[in-house]
């Protein structure tokens, strides 16, 4: 019986351009798109560029030992150590990200890789949610929650925050029995409502579209300040030779 090992030395060892060259035409083709075999220096600057941070492939080997057991092994092929491309990517980056910029525990990063949805997981990679969420989702997801269940819970606490105000929270909240809860229910649909006719309306993408151009412009700004200071940098250093 072919071991699961053997399978993946079969795929092509590739570069990340010929990769994806060669997903875009499987694409056009209408075909799979496969996976390819990345050495690991290539995979380890892929990993830096896509998710920001830098690990060693010493790193990479440790969390795959079976003492840790957290990463997927590497793949020998041609005498070459190589990661699955794009198949061990985004795991990977999904979990080094809770390593390096949550600092999470191992048994609480297992737990997550375990649970967390694969299509929810840019959440986590884009840092978009906090430590505290993090381990409450840790809890939560083999209980039978979903991530959408916190995203619901952040919106609802955001609708509330913004339709309730401090001092009618606080008579609901000494009246008897659910006076809170139903107050609280009540601002978020109400406020629904209004989001849905917002959305209708066409002042939601008219709102991001004036945002977008805004950011377009930053990021121009931004792009061009860094071009100065780069011929500035490179100008400095031509001098002193």
């Amino acid at each position: 019986m072919k071991t699961p090992e053997e399978g993946l030395k079969k795929l092509p060892l590739m570069s990340v351009r010929e990769a994806v060259d060669l997903f875009a035409k499987r694409k056009e083709q209408g075909q799979a798109r496969g996976s390819a075999l990345i050495e690991t220096a290539e995979f380890i600057g892929l990993l830096e560029l896509l998710f920001g941070f830098q690990v060693a492939a010493k790193t990479l080997k440790a969390y795959a030992s079976p003492r840790v057991n957290l990463l997927p092994p590497a793949v020998k092929k041609d005498g070459k150590t190589c990661y699955v491309y794009p198949d061990h990517l985004d795991r990977i980056g999904f979990i080094l990200t809770l390593r390096q910029a949550y600092h999470l525990p191992l048994n609480t990063i297992r737990d997550l890789d375990k649970h967390f949805p694969a299509d929810t997981r840019h959440l986590v990679l884009e840092r978009k949610m906090t430590i505290e969420e993090l381990l409450d989702l840790a809890k939560m997801l083999p209980r039978g929650f979903a991530v959408k269940d916190l995203v619901m819970a952040k919106t609802c606490d955001l609708m509330v925050e913004d339709t309730l105000s401090p001092s009618r929270a606080l008579l609901a909240a000494v009246e008897p029995g659910a006076a809170l809860r139903q107050t609280e229910e009540s601002a978020i649909l109400s406020r629904l409502d209004e989001l849905k006719q917002w959305v209708v309306s066409g002042r939601r993408q008219e709102f991001v579209r004036r945002e977008s151009a805004e950011d377009f412009k930053n990021l121009a700004l931004n792009r061009l300040l860094a071009g100065k200071i780069v011929k500035k940098i490179t100008a400095k250093r031509a001098r002193r030779r």
